[in-house]
């Protein structure tokens, strides 16, 4: 009778727990990575929600693209606009003065940016102060906020009729 060699089913028992061994910690790194990226992610959306609110942004537009979000800012725009046409009390005041607001802060933020160009050094001893360029970078978001306003003028015109009434009461009350 053939006898049974052990020692290759011994090799073959060591190969395949160190295969085990490799896939679970492949497992675990992967895991591992994948909480730490959702954390990462969350933490990231958290802080730009965060600073979109500092700079006077709804949050809501945090994670949107430049087009997505300029049309929710246009729409929040619209319908404050249109519920100041229709009810006009202070919150409707409160609510469209904000969204005007939130509209030109986000064009200001996302339309133009800042070059800074170093000039050459002219005197001696002192330091020249670089040159600052302001560039717009979206002609469509211009077209867009000119359409806007313009749409929006009667609304404008009423808000500042409002504020001065406001102003005179208060010289009133002073008085």
């Amino acid at each position: 009778m053939n006898s049974v060699d052990t020692t290759n089913s011994l090799y073959f028992a060591a190969a395949v727990s160190a295969s085990q061994n490799q896939t679970a910690r492949e497992l675990k790194n992967k895991k591992d990575e994948k909480i730490g990226s959702k954390f990462t992610s969350l933490l990231k959306d958290k802080q730009e929600e965060n600073y979109l609110i500092s700079i006077g942004l709804p949050p809501e537009i945090s994670g949107m693209s430049t087009d997505d979000a300029v049309t929710f800012l246009q729409d929040e725009l619209a319908a404050a606009g249109d519920e100041l046409g229709l009810n006009a009390t202070p919150q409707a005041f409160d609510r469209y003065k904000k969204a005007v607001g939130q509209f030109i802060k986000f064009l200001e933020k996302n339309n133009y940016t800042i070059e800074i160009h170093k000039r050459p050094q002219r005197r001696r001893g002192k330091a020249v102060k670089p040159a600052i360029q302001v560039v717009a970078i979206n002609e469509e978001l211009d077209k867009l906020a000119y359409g806007l306003w313009y749409n929006q003028l009667d609304k404008l015109k009423l808000l500042e009729k409002v504020h001065q009434i406001n102003g005179l009461v208060i010289d009133l009350l002073a008085i």
